[in-house]
């Protein structure tokens, strides 16, 4: 009796594992995990800045779902014929009802950008058309259409920058305060740093010209190239603390744990990763720090 019923435990907990795992990749394939990274970093800011605007932390999150899938999704058939990974089989298999997630989350986009585009109108219009030409063919070539992803060198810099801008500068500028270096170079290190694993991971499938850092460098010194920009990141969160006052003491201690094991996860990539260390581990690193953050702040 007791075997049998250990033998059910086992099994129930087996299957609540594998239904865990379905709800995350499912989460990834439809892009709202990456959605809800950009939204808890904005969140952060505003917490950090004490702005009450939850309409901008709303447009981030469903500009974010709208862009990603969008791009996905015009990709998705020709990097199946390249021989991509699992992951953008999935996204082909969910690929109708992922068009009308995508138009339903650029309606909801488009609806919140209309509560906040008076404060930040020019900014919006920057990033969206570095958005769209970052995924969308912009320039020919007599190989072809190329994308500013396409640019050697280039792809992990837009990416950073972008989220630099939209997570730490869009809650500045809509507070009407004025955009400060180190909080953006914080930031744009952080994100810069946990790219790295994903052009680790995707060596395997990157045309050989983009000059990813591990293209150029190798796994070995892009994984420290990583660690050295979270390292960076570090030292700009203690000098804002020490010498700037930006920070209660659990509030740097939440973000320095982030950093901490991000350099971690980024020190343990390596082309033959499981998809899900970087899809689910790395990408979960913004999604973490605010959430350890808010807790953080709420334990003072």
């Amino acid at each position: 009796m007791s075997t049998s019923m250990s033998r059910m435990k086992n099994i129930s907990i087996f299957e609540l594992m594998r239904f865990v795992v379905k709800i995350l990749d499912f989460l990834v394939a439809s892009n709202i995990y990456v959605s809800l990274g950009a939204y808890t970093l904005t969140r952060l800011s505003l917490e950090f800045y004490q702005i009450e605007n939850s309409e901008l932390a709303y447009f981030v999150f469903f500009s974010t779902l709208f862009a990603y899938n969008f791009m996905r999704l015009a990709r998705v058939h020709p990097m199946l014929l390249e021989g991509e990974s699992v992951r953008h089989q999935s996204i082909y298999k969910l690929r109708s009802f992922l068009w009308f997630f995508c138009i339903a989350s650029g309606l909801m986009a488009f609806y919140f950008f209309m509560a906040i585009y008076k404060a930040v109108l020019f900014p919006l219009i920057f990033l969206a058309i570095v958005s769209m030409a970052y995924g969308l063919p912009i320039y020919k070539k007599t190989t072809g259409w190329m994308r500013l992803r396409d640019v050697p060198g280039l792809k992990i810099f837009l990416i950073a920058i972008s989220w630099a801008l939209v997570t730490e500068g869009l809650p500045v500028l809509i507070n009407g305060q004025k955009l400060e270096f180190l909080p953006l170079l914080e930031r744009f290190l952080f994100v810069f740093a946990i790219t790295i694993p994903f052009d680790i991971r995707d060596l395997r499938f990157d045309e050989p010209n983009l000059a990813t850092i591990p293209q150029y460098f190798g796994v070995r010194k892009a994984r420290w190239i990583g660690i050295g920009a979270l390292l960076i990141a570090e030292l700009i969160l203690a000098y804002r603390f020490f010498f700037e006052g930006d920070f209660n003491l659990w509030g740097a201690i939440a973000i320095y744990l982030t950093y901490e094991l991000s350099a971690f996860l980024v020190y343990k990539s390596h082309p033959k990763l499981k998809e899900r260390f970087v899809t689910v581990g790395v990408e979960g690193m913004s999604i973490l720090m605010g959430v350890i953050f808010f807790l953080s702040q709420r334990i003072v």
